[in-house]
């Protein structure tokens, strides 16, 4: 199993989460439950966030979600159906939304796409953010101007960010081009490189200011 480490903060001691935890550890997963002000100092890692008696915001976001999310992959779990606004969390960077009736085979397919560096929501959820930021782009202006940058990329290159952004994990990029996951992968390590990405919220943010992202869809 991979080796990434997952911290669990949670404000409840109860056997739901023990039962988690027992899951965790019995995939040989790292597993260590922290504090929201330890949680920075740890290596970069996997944050589940349990929802229960967080102080939330007007979305039902837990307030330390945006802190956490700039340094690890951060998803929520214990969390209350209709309880949190979905195309919230995307834009805040938070990877994916475990909910309370979730089944545990459910749970660990999720945690495998944030060990992947994907997301964990419904295509509709991450295709309409992405046009609810494009949206907010025109309204805000022109787009800055084409650089080299954008020139060094490659025209797979350019369609890869095009399914991304639309929300294709890289399996579905792999079926979608006819080349393997390793393939898709070696080409995303290329893509972060050149744009300065260090994730898919990065490079999401990246498209929308730059002149590809209207070539993106079109």
């Amino acid at each position: 199993m991979n080796k990434t480490p997952i911290y669990i903060i949670s404000n409840t001691s109860d056997s739901v989460l023990a039962k988690l935890i027992v899951i965790l550890q019995s995939l040989d997963m790292k597993i260590k439950t922290l504090g929201v002000s330890e949680i920075n100092q740890e290596p970069e890692g996997i944050v589940l966030i349990d929802a229960r008696k967080q102080d939330v915001n007007t979305h039902g976001i837990p307030l330390c979600s945006a802190d956490i999310s700039r340094k690890h992959q951060l998803a929520l779990i214990q969390v209350e159906s209709n309880a949190v606004n979905e195309y919230i969390c995307v834009q805040m960077g938070i990877k994916a939304v475990f909910y309370t009736d979730i089944e545990t085979d459910q749970f660990l397919k999720g945690l495998r796409c944030l060990f992947n560096g994907e997301w964990w929501f419904s295509r509709k959820v991450l295709s309409q953010t992405l046009a609810t930021l494009f949206e907010n782009m025109s309204e805000e202006g022109p787009a800055i101007a084409s650089t080299p940058l954008t020139e060094q990329l490659t025209k797979r290159e350019k369609t890869i960010i095009k399914l991304v952004c639309q929300g294709a994990k890289n399996q579905e990029v792999a079926d979608s081009l006819n080349i393997s996951p390793h393939t898709v992968k070696t080409h995303l390590y290329s893509i972060f490189r050149k744009t300065s990405s260090r994730n898919r919220v990065e490079l999401l943010n990246w498209a929308k200011q730059h002149t590809l992202a209207y070539q993106l869809l079109v």
